[in-house]
């Protein structure tokens, strides 16, 4: 006999741990989490570099995640863990930008309407606080003879930014959903979602998932890479151009010893990005641009884990040439993630779709995980009417699936 829930939530990643978080919160006793892998953050949520950054040219996007960082910075009393493991560690995130960016002014407008704590570093600041860094402003030319730096870039600093353990944050998340009565089940996969009268009636897993039905009025799909395959398989396909993406990240071990400090550092000017590894050792890269994440996938079961030598090669140049300290060549690792791109705007679909009490949570394009703590509580606000842990200052249709596409002052995922 089929077992009976409240709401079932597809996916044990930060979004699906969130949603299942919250559903609790707003007063759902019995919340399923079903998983297809045997663990949490098998999906996207493992292969994110977790960076928390609060720049945005969307005020409501601003607000979330100043939201969210002030989660992160106080992730114990949250979640109510004593020995939570999301470890947020707060190395700031200094962004650059080339002189005359027509996106700062709404940026820092947005964070002094937030509360946001940024600044413009000054010559003298970024002299003393990263010494190690080359604030040319003259985009690097890979095929070029010879390069000649100016120095007109602007660096916008968030002093209280920085970066968490992507898995870690999505255990703790679920550790307290479970504390509140959620069911998790691993190794889990979701073949099929069922529906009676023109509503959703619960899911359908895998005869090699163990089979059976599990029956509930809401289902919430946060599968991910996974989710519009699975918006499709219901018959409440999505409107917004959902493209599942490779995504590259390089790691360098490096022994080079620095005079200052390395924030999360968002290059604007050559297209990278890069953070310290919790330990110190190595630091984790990639890029910014557009163009380096077209590379559609057709199967997110099946793709190449692996970045490509001329990626890892470009990037290790770029890399070395904003900030000298580091050596061009050297032994390197990498690894690849996979983004669902909402190619209309970049920014995710948060609702019911047009299968009654199915809810898509999906199309985050890459800057999900900072967003996390507060997805849940929009999807607790959508499926019940009430907020969940906690409320939040974002309109709860902002992510409404038949919006116009969001306005945006720069391309790309950050936008």
């Amino acid at each position: 006999m089929a077992q009976t829930y409240d709401a079932i939530v597809i996916g044990a990643g930060v979004m699906g741990a969130s949603s299942a978080m919250h559903l609790t919160g707003a007063g759902l006793k019995r919340v399923l989490v079903l998983e297809k892998a045997p663990g949490v953050g098998f999906g996207s949520t493992g292969r994110s570099t977790a960076c928390i950054r609060q720049t945005y040219s969307q005020l409501e996007l601003t607000r979330m995640t100043f939201e969210a960082l002030q989660l992160f910075k106080n992730w114990r009393d949250f979640t109510g863990l004593e020995e939570p493991k999301g470890d947020f560690r707060n190395s700031g995130v200094l962004f650059l930008f080339p002189a005359g960016e027509p996106s700062l002014p709404t940026i820092l407008a947005n964070h002094r309407a937030v509360g946001v704590v940024s600044h413009l570093a000054d010559r003298k600041e970024r002299q003393e606080e990263f010494p190690d860094f080359d604030f040319c402003s003259t985009p690097l030319d890979l095929d070029a003879d010879a390069h000649d730096c100016a120095y007109e870039s602007e660096a916008l600093v968030e002093p209280e930014g920085g970066f968490a353990d992507p898995v870690g944050t999505a255990e703790d998340m679920l550790e307290v959903a479970r504390r509140r009565g959620t069911e998790v089940r691993f190794n889990a996969r979701v073949e099929a979602v069922l529906q009676a009268g023109g509503k959703v009636s619960g899911v359908r897993v895998t005869e090699k998932s163990g089979g059976g039905e599990f029956h509930a009025p809401v289902v919430v799909n946060c599968a991910g890479p996974w989710a519009a395959g699975l918006n499709g398989a219901a018959g409440a396909p999505l409107k917004a151009r959902l493209v599942v993406t490779r995504n590259q990240i390089v790691s360098k071990h490096f022994p080079e010893k620095l005079k200052g400090r390395f924030p999360v550092l968002i290059d604007m000017i050559n297209g990278i990005y890069g953070r310290p590894e919790a330990s110190g050792q190595s630091l984790l890269f990639g890029s910014v641009r557009e163009e380096d994440e077209r590379e559609e996938v057709a199967d997110p079961d099946d793709y190449n884990e692996v970045a490509d030598a001329p990626f890892r090669e470009e990037k290790q140049v770029l890399l070395h040439h904003r900030v000298p300290t580091f050596q061009k060549r050297g032994r390197v690792s990498s690894y690849c993630g996979l983004y669902t791109v909402n190619q209309d705007d970049y920014h995710p679909i948060i609702d019911e779709t047009s299968l009654e009490g199915f809810f898509a949570v999906c199309g985050f394009s890459g800057h999900g995980f900072k967003l996390s703590p507060i997805v849940g509580t929009l999807v607790a606000k959508k499926v019940t009417g009430h907020w969940g842990l906690i409320e939040t200052g974002v309109p709860e249709d902002f992510f409404g699936r038949n919006r116009a596409p969001l306005k945006t002052h720069w391309g790309g995922v950050i936008a």
